[in-house]
């Protein structure tokens, strides 16, 4: 016999400086040379002490009482230090506030370092009288004395003059010539005359600003109470430096930008641009008994205190200034003693009123400030962090679009949301949704938003439509007010749509040369691979989807159930509103229609089988008293030609499972040529052979001793065979070319077939009893005519029945390195094995087998299946005959009929 026969299985400084007193016998004080020297009361002066309690009594001039802004000026009181002075006038040009160090001076130098001394013309026109030299202020401070007693020290290292001479107003831009013009000095004051005020700045003036910002030019009132001789004008700061005249000769200069005049007239200002020379000219220096002087402050600005013009006016004269003169050391500029005369003529200026402090203001105006941006910014906050009905829109529109239910109905409010969708997409076959919102419109506590949705619905393609969103404010949120309007605007309550459907014209099965194969002409085995078209039941309906209704037309069976929605096409379909609940199919023939989509006929689907050769197939086993099959392929492709069965009723050619039985050896030497074994390789053919506990025998008893490679193979040696599996093989190397050649492989042919299957054999046993085919082999008839086709082609190919559409992910194709070997051997089964007397003509390749299978009673032969399967030119075959006993006796001449009626 061919096969071993088995059966088989599966993050404020308020201290009051005391200030000096005027005794009106000397003649009224002269301010020092020195303008940033502070005044001292001389030794014996007769002033009262600095604890008198009360003043004397004023004098009361005889001039009129002199405006603000005279060339006179009247000392104040140093109580507050940030009453400001008003300055001489500074010469035009000048680079820097009168007082001020020049550009890139030190400004905290002793004053005298910035002011060059000038000599000084007799208040009467006399010669001059030789002055003391101007203090050196490098000295330590307090110890500047009096022509009469140079040691004698006031304070503050302040310098004396017994006239009352106007300080040189400071020159900012170049040193000043000494000037020896006639008349240059000052008119002398009636003994007992008042010092004049000094103007001050108002007080809404800026402190730190040029001090002629602030004091206005005025008509001057003279010493002697002549009639007012018009004062000159403050100078021009915008004229070029050193070109300003006197009255009398207004192209005179004396160098450094001055103004001259004849009269009580304002000194020249030292120049801080450069470092002023030390004068030592007779006459500038200091006279006895002009204790009480003020001592203008450094930065050219006197700071008086509150209240001291209005001590003046009421005849008030304030404690002698101590010796030293000063308030002591301070953190801001110096504060001068002030001196306040019995004079109580003059308007008072307002700038020596009180100054009020700022601090309050300010820190309420940046409390407020505060307060104003914290509550900005929390109001802000508020209005950023709370919800937005644009926020709930965006929310709802992206769970609408994920078709996310639950979520849609957090965010709504009324109704029921996810019933709602999830019954629509049931009515309609929703498979995707798209919804995209328009711009939100609010109103009082709600608001709505536009949308456009777009439905793909199965088997009708896409619908779209437009409609809106109400939402409502509630409980600090927004949410949609949920209804069915909500879904469609024409929805009202209770009612939901549904869609009916009228399909098109469907698609046909073809045949490879385009003929028609499910026009009822084709035969059985055909039809079964066709398949069959009928009715939808309320039990397809599930399966079908809601793109059906019951009695539509479906494919019911192979290539018509595997394509139907290829060969139905999209039904035409009406959108329809109807009451919640009603089934499709009992909609009443007026029920609302919202949309109606066009629908398209089917497409054909086309086969791999060839018409001449399937009847050839079919003819070949039309008289077979026993179960038959036969499939034939193409090599080159794999395209399946025919596949036919007798009787009908069971397409076995493509879905029957059998043992391969001696087919296998295909499989079994191919993987033996692999190990290493060569085609001369002696093999030995005994009757029977023990491997691995059980008993092997050959069909008929026979026992043909040595043989060859290629005669073990045509004679269909079992014993030969084992020996060598057992010897070189292993369940691994074995499995290999199994699925070399499509076992445990899913063919994807376009229409359901058997799958071959093998497992890896774990045991010397199951191992031999594979190599012939028995065991857990199992496989069908399409499947075993893929390996003479694997033989003629040199790759192995998957099956294909559909070309079109052509399947996907297709297995690719599977060399074999012994192709040609396997050619040879499956010749010789023609010519001078087991199918030597079958009669094929031409070049026809082949291998016989016998397939045990069930169980045998005792005594008897396991029931068979003969097996026959080979190549002719390019198309290649498996025949097989259940309970046929043998291969080349039962299915051999089959495959030569078959190949005769090609």
């Amino acid at each position: 016999m061919e096969d071993d026969r088995r059966p088989s299985g599966p993050g404020e400084p308020s201290s009051a400086a005391p200030s000096g007193e005027y005794d009106g016998r000397s003649g009224p004080p002269e301010p020092s040379a020195e303008p940033y020297s502070a005044p001292a009361p001389e030794p014996g002066s007769g002033g009262p002490p600095a604890s008198a309690a009360e003043p004397q009594k004023p004098h009361t001039p005889g001039p009129a009482a002199q405006a603000p802004g005279s060339t006179g000026w009247q000392p104040v009181s140093p109580s507050s230090p940030y009453t400001i002075p008003a300055p001489a006038p500074q010469a035009p040009g000048a680079d820097g506030a009168p007082g001020q160090p020049p550009s890139g001076a030190d400004p905290f130098a002793a004053p005298d370092e910035h002011r060059p001394a000038a000599p000084e013309t007799p208040l009467h026109g006399n010669a001059a009288t030789p002055r003391e030299p101007a203090p050196d202020h490098n000295t330590a401070p307090g110890h500047t004395g009096t022509p009469d007693d140079p040691a004698a020290s006031t304070g503050g290292g302040h310098t004396h003059s017994p006239h009352n001479h106007q300080p040189p107003a400071p020159d900012h831009s170049t040193a000043p010539e000494q000037s020896t013009t006639p008349g240059y000095g000052h008119a002398t004051a009636p003994p007992g005359a008042p010092a004049r005020d000094t103007p001050q700045p108002p007080l809404s003036a800026d402190p730190f600003a040029a001090p002629d910002e602030h004091r206005p030019a005025a008509p001057e009132t003279p010493l002697h109470g002549n009639a007012a001789t018009p004062r000159e004008p403050a100078p021009d700061h915008n004229t070029a430096p050193g070109h300003t005249g006197t009255p009398d000769d207004p192209a005179a200069s004396t160098g450094g930008g001055h103004t001259h005049s004849p009269h009580n007239h304002q000194p020249p200002a030292p120049d801080h641009s450069t470092a002023p020379e030390q004068s030592t000219t007779p006459g500038y220096g200091h006279a006895p008994g002009s204790a009480g002087q003020a001592r203008p402050a450094d930065d050219g600005y006197t700071r008086a205190p509150h209240g001291a013009q209005a001590a003046a006016s009421e005849g008030r004269v304030p404690a002698s200034t101590p010796a030293g003169g000063d308030s002591g050391d301070y953190g801001g500029p110096p504060v001068p003693p002030s001196f306040e005369p019995a004079y109580t003529g003059g308007a008072p200026d307002p700038a020596d009123e009180p100054r009020r402090s700022r601090t309050g203001l300010i820190v309420g105006v940046v409390g407020a400030a505060v307060v104003l941006a914290l509550v900005g910014g929390g109001a802000s906050w508020y209005v950023l962090t709370m919800p937005q009905p644009e926020d709930t829109v965006t929310s709802y529109a992206q769970a609408w679009n994920s078709q996310d239910y639950a979520a849609m109905a957090g965010l709504a409010e009324g109704g029921e949301p996810a019933e709602v969708f999830g019954r629509l997409d049931e009515n309609l076959g929703v498979d995707a949704v798209q919804v995209s919102t328009g711009p939100v419109e609010e109103g009082d506590g709600t608001a709505t938003a536009a949308f456009d949705a777009t439905l793909d619905l199965s088997s009708a393609g896409e619908w779209s439509y437009s409609g809106e969103l109400p939402l409502v404010h509630t409980d600090g949120e927004w949410k949609v007010d949920f209804s069915p309007a909500a879904v469609h605007p024409d929805l009202g309550d209770g009612q939901t749509l549904m869609r009916t459907n009228q399909w098109g014209e469907r698609g046909h099965v073809l045949a490879a040369d385009g003929s028609r194969l499910d026009d009822g002409s084709a035969s059985g085995s055909v039809q079964m691979i066709v398949g069959e078209v009928g009715t939808a039941s309320e039990e397809d309906l599930e399966d079908l989807g809601p793109a059906y209704q019951a009695g539509d037309p479906v494919g019911v069976s192979g290539a018509q159930q595997s394509y139907e929605e290829r060969l139905a096409g999209k039904a035409a379909t009406a959108i329809r509103i109807g009451e919640t609940g009603t089934e499709s199919a009992d909609l009443p023939e007026d029920a609302p229609t919202v949309a109606t989509l066009g629908g398209s006929d089917g497409t054909d689907v086309t086969l791999s089988l060839d018409p001449a050769v399937q009847a050839a197939a079919s003819q070949a086993i039309v008289g077979q008293s026993k179960p038959t099959a036969i499939t034939a392929v193409r090599p080159s492709t794999g395209e399946v030609l025919a596949a036919a069965n007798v009787p009908g009723g069971f397409n076995r050619a493509l879905e029957g499972q059998y043992p391969a039985g001696s087919i296998f050896k295909i499989i079994s030497y191919h993987a033996l040529l692999s190990s290493g074994m060569g085609m001369g390789a002696q093999m030995s053919c005994p009757e029977t052979v023990d491997v691995g506990g059980r008993t092997y025998k050959n069909a008929g008893d026979a026992a043909y001793g040595a043989q060859s490679v290629t005669e073990a193979f045509a004679t269909s040696c079992n014993t030969a065979l084992v020996q060598e599996v057992a010897d070189r093989l292993d369940g691994a190397s074995l499995l290999d070319s199994a699925e070399r050649f499509g076992f445990n492989t899913g063919f994807a042919s376009g229409i359901d077939v058997f799958k071959p299957s093998l497992p890896q054999p774990d045991s010397v046993s199951l191992l031999t009893a594979s190599s012939i085919g028995q065991g857990q082999v199992l496989t069908s008839p399409l499947h075993l005519a893929s390996l003479p086709a694997a033989v003629a082609d040199g790759s192995w190919r998957a099956p294909l029945l559909v070309t079109d559409p052509a399947p996907a992910e297709r297995p690719e194709p599977r060399p074999l390195d012994n192709a040609q070997s396997l050619r040879d051997m499956t010749r010789a089964v023609v010519t001078e094995g087991t199918a030597q007397n079958v009669g094929f003509t031409g070049e026809v390749h082949g291998k016989s087998g016998t397939a045990e299978y069930g169980t045998a009673e005792e005594g008897e032969e396991l029931p068979a299946h003969g097996w026959f399967v080979g190549y002719e030119d390019d198309v290649a075959f498996a025949v097989v005959v259940e309970d046929g006993d043998s291969g080349s006796g039962a299915a051999a001449p089959l495959a030569k009929a078959f190949l005769d009626a090609l």
